[in-house]
């Protein structure tokens, strides 16, 4: 559940335990005390003599004062009330049309078209409540109401405990105020801290907001969420999951722990981790504690990047109109930092850190990265990585360029191009043509039917390299070329190995698995959709009832 709200639930537990000690021994009961009636006579009823008790009745039982219209008293302190009944023990007042009262027991049972319990700001409606004059508690059923300045409370069952001025609501509780609407199983309400517990599956809508957890707690004074246990938040933008989640609404900044993924449709991407940091107002979120940020396309089975960092950083880019973009296109949409590593079916890498724009579907590479496509090793010291339609379509190596691909039949030969900027272009994700711009260099080991024939070594100012089928099928220099080809008898490795060159097979993720392990939720907005939400029934019927006998105004001047 979490420390916070298991405090919160302990202290609700503690006040309960306090007031059933405050209910007197056996040896401390004390007896009925009738302290007036207009008229009082008595009547014999088999072996048994009952007093009736007519006009302005008052009776004294626990510090407890009861009045009605009328009264029969049992030899056994048992008394039935009759006729705008009113019970008040210290700030507590009970109205309602009949009650049944049991002095062993210290119950009564107040039955009315209304029954009414007012204590402080709080007020209590149902038909159908027991009283406990020596705790001072009340325990409602067939629905009751609970509202006060600032919240509406209602269920099928429930107590109040004056004392500690604590409701537990139980059985399709529902609650409302003028920020939230709230379905749960179970709730436990502090009246005068106006802090409401969360013990079982809860429900709650906020403007376009929904959210679901099963414990948790609500703070209204400082506009605190806390949620715990299959958390889950929706809103027209994104899907948040997590195991815990705190959220101050007044900051409109959250928190989430455990297991969290955030998932924003509209960007096709998704965010994993075990800690979370939401900036609301800024579309802003960051994520420790092993982050795993996911990209994909409308079909994400068909080309979905994994990448992992220290920290994630993500920023929801909400329109895509023509003035956002030409106002946003610096935005970056997700930026990873420190040890960062990807995979995707047709390429992989692995850098210091990177970013990604989802407008210009432009990814940037810094600091020693390296990437993968097919056989082919691809390094400098930046990488601007550009997609279309979701595919590889060009990638600027930028200072210190370099290719390097393993030749298939001899695995200590490497063919080699280096620059001080490479341009290469891709169809369907396999490369096909490598522009090559200042101190241009290759080293390409030449074979016909699979028959080495020798090693092309070249320089040039600036090269270009034509690929089919993943071999090249044609190169051009633009000027001041040296080149020769090497019979294969001189091939020397050590001297054909240009400078700068570092195969890393070992980095290369060979899966998604090398990224993560972790799981990632499907959508559960559609569900979300489908849930009921309040209907406030209870409400409605009770607030329905006329010509119920109410308190006065000056009762509650008073309270």
């Amino acid at each position: 559940m979490g420390q916070v709200a298991s405090n919160v639930v302990r202290s609700c537990l503690a006040l309960l335990l306090v007031g059933a000690a405050a209910a007197p021994t056996f040896a401390e009961k004390r007896k009925v005390e009738i302290k007036r009636a207009d008229f009082w006579r008595s009547l014999k009823q088999g072996d048994e003599i009952v007093n009736r008790l007519i006009g302005n009745v008052l009776i004294y039982h626990n510090e407890t004062t009861m009045t009605c219209d009328s009264a029969y008293v049992y030899p056994n302190n048992r008394f039935e009330a009759f006729g705008r009944v009113v019970i008040n023990k210290d700030t507590t007042w009970l109205f309602g049309d009949y009650m049944d009262y049991e002095s062993a027991a210290d119950v009564g049972k107040v039955r009315g078209r209304l029954v009414t319990l007012l204590d402080g700001e709080t007020r209590l409606r149902t038909q159908h409540l027991d009283f406990n004059t020596a705790t001072n508690v009340a325990f409602f059923f067939s629905g009751g109401v609970i509202d006060n300045e600032k919240n509406l409370l209602e269920s099928n069952q429930g107590y109040y405990y004056s004392n500690q001025k604590l409701a537990i609501f139980t059985d399709k509780v529902e609650m409302k105020n003028e920020e939230y609407r709230i379905k749960s199983d179970s709730l436990h309400y502090l009246t005068e801290q106006d802090v409401a517990t969360f013990l079982k599956q809860t429900y709650i809508w906020h403007e376009d907001i929904f959210l679901s957890f099963r414990q948790g707690y609500y703070d209204r004074a400082n506009d605190h969420f806390f949620m715990s246990s299959h958390v889950y938040m929706m809103n027209d933008k994104q899907e948040s999951w997590g195991d815990s989640a705190h959220y101050y609404r007044a900051q409109k900044e959250g928190e989430m722990f455990g297991n969290v993924q955030l998932y924003d449709s509209a960007q096709h991407a998704m965010s994993l981790g075990d800690y979370a940091k939401l900036y609301e107002d800024r579309d802003l979120a960051y994520m420790t504690k092993d982050p795993v940020g996911v990209l994909f396309s409308e079909k994400p089975e068909d080309d979905t990047m994994f990448i992992k960092a220290d920290t994630l950083l993500v920023r929801r880019i909400a329109n895509t109109d023509t003035a956002t973009v030409m106002l946003d296109s610096a935005r970056k949409y997700m930026h990873a930092f420190f040890g960062v590593q990807f995979y995707h079916p047709e390429i992989q890498g692995a850098c210091d850190s990177m970013s990604y724009n989802a407008i210009d579907s432009l990814g940037e590479m810094f600091y020693s990265p390296i990437l993968w496509n097919k056989e082919n090793q691809l390094s400098a010291d930046k990488m601007e990585i550009y997609q279309k339609n979701n595919q590889l379509h060009r990638l600027d190596m930028i200072d210190a360029g370099f290719i390097a691909s393993q030749d298939d039949s001899v695995k200590s030969y490497y063919n080699q191009i280096k620059g001080k900027l490479i341009v290469a272009h891709f169809a369907q994700n396999d490369l096909y043509k490598v522009d090559v711009f200042g101190n241009g260099q290759t080293v390409y080991y030449l074979r016909d039917s699979m028959k080495l024939t020798g090693t092309l070594n070249a320089t040039s100012v600036d090269i270009f390299f034509y690929i089919k089928n993943r071999a090249i099928q044609k190169i051009t220099y633009a000027s001041n070329t040296d080149s020769k080809v090497i019979p294969p008898k001189d091939i020397d490795v050590k001297e054909l190995t240009l400078k700068g060159f570092s195969w890393q097979q070992d980095r290369r993720p060979k899966s998604r698995y090398d990224i993560t392990n972790r799981a990632i939720q499907p959508s559960l907005k559609q569900y979300s959709l489908t849930i009921e939400q309040p209907k406030y029934v209870v409400t409605k019927r009770i607030d329905g009832i006329k010509n119920a006998f109410f308190p006065p105004e000056w009762l509650r001047a008073k309270n």
